[in-house]
């Protein structure tokens, strides 16, 4: 009888926020490779049920591999740091966001709230994420991107979306298709290529380690945003600016962007921010739609002597469309300290109001 294999089990993964697209496209892709298809429910279990799974590929007998789907509440975080763990027994070959572009900005602009479990266990209280942070880590933490009912958006429509996505996601395939997955053997049709102008980046044949994405927003932050990837449609802005911001102008300056929208409609921000009373804890902003936190990162203090900070200032990314680059320049200047704010020092500074969440800044 033959022997089971002790290799890593090769594995795909699929997330998505449309449920009935996302098990489609896995199940297509499971079809197509020969792989064995682990849905939704079972995956959302926790990572326990989905290390049975795979110790059950590991012991079956010419199985090539698993497509897991995961349901929007699992944190695409935990899914690759799950399946790429070295200790994980799996090579993680593909992350396919299965996004329908029909609904793809609504639920980015959502601000419905999901309860995202801490343990397998039903009961375990979890904690509350927000649907529209959930959807876009998927995407800019996905390798492939599989775009879904493209035949219900004008032309302009859907390569205003494909944009969007390539600020968000740069280094991801895209693919446009209508039974899902052609990237991965079945017909579509076709990419998000040639004379539409977008272009097919190549990645067949390597794993997700071997080619991990980077974030829209990182790239833009590193002046690495690929220049191919510049469009009319979407935006991108850089803001930089040495001095912390006020808290009480900096929530005015958030109302005046985010919600009123005085500088054109921002999708997506996210970078580094400093808040003057809160003077040596760098923060991490980030923004989908009309949610934005704010919250602690890293304490000047608990760096080592060869650690350097992640910002000084404020280093943040705009992606959008329709921006006002200088008023949104003029904003969030304002909202930073004056000369005279500058010169006075923390002490004074303390005295600001601020109405943002307290912070735990507790060292772990």
């Amino acid at each position: 009888m033959p022997e089971s294999s002790d290799a890593d089990v090769n594995v795909i993964a699929v997330t998505g926020a449309c449920a009935q697209e996302r098990a489609s496209c896995a199940r297509s892709i499971a079809k197509v490779r020969g792989f064995v298809f682990v849905p939704a429910e079972q995956t959302g279990q926790g990572l326990e049920a989905v290390d049975r799974a795979v110790d059950l590929m590991r012991k079956a007998i010419h199985v090539p591999g698993v497509v897991l789907e995961y349901p929007l509440e699992v944190p695409v975080m935990e899914v690759v740091g799950s399946l790429t763990a070295p200790d994980a027994g799996t090579t993680l070959l593909d992350l396919v966001c299965v996004l329908d572009v029909g609904c793809m900005l609504a639920d980015l602009g959502s601000e419905e709230f999901i309860r995202v479990p801490l343990t397998s266990e039903a009961n375990d209280g979890g904690v509350i994420a927000s649907k529209a942070e959930l959807l876009v880590a998927q995407i800019e933490f996905a390798s492939t991107i599989a775009v879904v009912n493209g035949g219900s958006l004008q032309p302009k429509a859907l390569e205003r979306a494909a944009s969007l996505l390539s600020h968000l996601a740069p280094s991801a395939e895209q693919r446009l298709v209508a039974n899902p997955c052609s990237r991965h053997g079945l017909d579509g049709l076709g990419s998000l290529g040639g004379g539409d102008g977008f272009e097919m980046l190549g990645r067949a044949g390597r794993t997700y380690a071997q080619r991990p994405p980077d974030a829209g927003w990182v790239a833009i932050l590193n002046q690495e945003f690929p220049s191919q990837r510049q469009s009319c449609a979407v935006e991108a802005i850089r803001y930089e600016q040495y001095r912390p911001f006020h808290p009480g102008r900096l929530r005015h300056a958030l109302e005046a962007c985010l919600f009123q929208g005085h500088c054109g409609h921002i999708l997506r921000s996210a970078g580094f921010a400093r808040l003057a009373t809160r003077p040596h804890i760098t923060a991490q902003w980030d923004q989908v739609g009309r949610i934005f936190t704010l919250s602690p990162l890293a304490l000047d203090d608990s760096l080592g002597a060869e650690a350097e900070l992640l910002a000084f200032g404020q280093d943040l990314a705009f992606i959008g469309t329709g921006l006002d680059e200088l008023r949104l320049r003029q904003v969030l200047d304002e909202a930073a300290l004056s000369d005279a704010e500058l010169e006075a020092g923390p002490m004074e500074w303390a005295g600001f109001p601020d109405e943002f969440p307290a912070w735990s800044t507790t060292a772990t």
